[in-house]
C-alpha cells in the first residue's frame, strides 16, 4: 500500500484538529510504502505544526514526527512492521487479538477484502474510545483496481448507528488534489441521486471538478474520518433513506441507536 499525499495531508489535518492524544498509537491496514516528496512534505509540516524529518524513509518515521509512540501494521504477511492476521475475520475472535489503538487506518486496504462486515467491525474493535478511524478508499472510477468502491452514504450510516462524531469528509486524488463535502445532516440530501437527473446533486459537481481538473481522468477516492465515542459493540448500519420502509415484524432488529432515525421522513421525499 502507499502511503501517499493525500494519507499523509489527512493525518496531518487531524493532527492540527488536535485528534490525538500525546504519545498517541497507530494500527495501519496493510504495510505502508512512504511516498516521500521534500515540497508535499512541507506542506504536512505547515499543515500540523510539526517538524518533519527529511527525507522521510518510512510511515512510523512520519507518525513518530507527529508525536505518536507506537506503530503497527496488520498485514498477510510481516514486513514494514506488520503482524501477520487475515482482515476476513474478526481478530478479537479468530486470533484473541484485543489491543487498541488512537488512531485505525484503512488506506487502500478494505477495497480488497471479500467481508466487508468485518472490515469496519474490526475497525470499530481496534479503536479506543475517543480514537479516530480513517478510511483512504476507492469512489471512482478505479476499474478492476478491487472488490468495492464506495458511497458516501455509507459512510454516514455507519457514523450514525455507532455514534461516531465526523472529523471530515474528501473527494481526493492521490496527488493530495481534495475537495471538502459538509457532513451535517442537512448536507446529505445533496448527495442522492436526482430523479429527472438535472440538476446534478452537488455530490455530482464536486466529482466532475475534481475528475476533470487539468483536462485530465483521475481516480477519485473518498476520504472519510471520524471518532469513536462510547464503548459498545459494533453495530451494523441500516440504510437510513429507507429506514421507513422495515416492517412491524422486523423493526425490533434496528433500535433508536443502531438505525438512522434522523431520516425518519427520507422516503416520503419527492425528487
Amino acid at each position: 500500500m502507499a502511503f501517499n499525499n493525500i494519507m499523509q495531508l489527512a493525518t496531518a489535518t487531524l493532527v492540527k484538529q488536535n485528534a490525538f492524544p500525546s504519545g498517541a498509537t497507530v494500527v495501519e491496514w496493510g504495510n505502508q510504502r512512504f511516498r516521500y516528496g521534500e515540497d508535499w512534505l512541507n506542506k504536512c509540516e505547515q499543515t500540523s505544526g510539526k517538524t518533519l524529518r527529511k527525507p522521510t524513509k518510512f510511515v512510523w518515521e512520519y507518525f513518530e514526527d507527529l508525536g505518536f509512540s507506537d506503530y503497527l501494521a496488520i498485514d498477510i504477511n510481516t514486513e514494514l512492521r506488520s503482524i501477520a492476521m487475515d482482515l476476513n475475520f474478526i481478530l478479537k475472535e479468530k486470533y484473541n487479538y484485543s489491543t487498541q489503538f488512537d488512531y485505525v487506518t484503512n488506506n487502500g486496504t478494505g477495497e480488497h477484502i471479500f467481508d466487508q462486515r468485518t472490515v469496519f467491525e474490526n475497525m470499530h474493535n481496534l479503536c479506543r474510545v475517543g480514537g479516530t478511524m480513517i478510511n483512504v478508499l476507492p469512489f471512482a472510477p478505479w476499474f478492476n483496481h478491487c472488490f468495492y468502491s464506495y458511497h458516501p452514504g455509507l459512510f454516514r450510516d455507519i457514523a450514525a448507528a455507532n455514534g461516531y462524531t465526523w472529523r471530515f469528509m474528501w473527494l481526493a486524488q492521490n496527488t493530495g488534489k481534495y475537495i471538502d463535502c459538509p457532513t451535517n445532516i442537512d448536507s446529505w440530501t445533496h448527495y442522492e441521486q436526482k430523479k429527472p437527473r438535472r440538476p446534478l446533486s452537488e455530490l455530482e459537481k464536486a466529482y466532475d471538478e475534481l475528475h476533470s481538473r487539468d483536462n485530465t481522468a483521475h481516480n477519485v477516492s473518498i476520504v472519510t474520518a471520524y471518532t469513536k465515542t462510547k464503548d459498545a459493540p459494533f453495530q451494523i448500519p441500516f440504510q437510513g433513506r429507507y429506514v421507513n420502509d422495515i416492517v412491524d415484524e422486523l423493526k425490533g432488529e434496528y433500535s433508536k441507536d443502531n438505525i438512522d432515525v434522523r431520516q425518519s421522513d427520507h422516503t416520503s421525499a419527492t425528487y
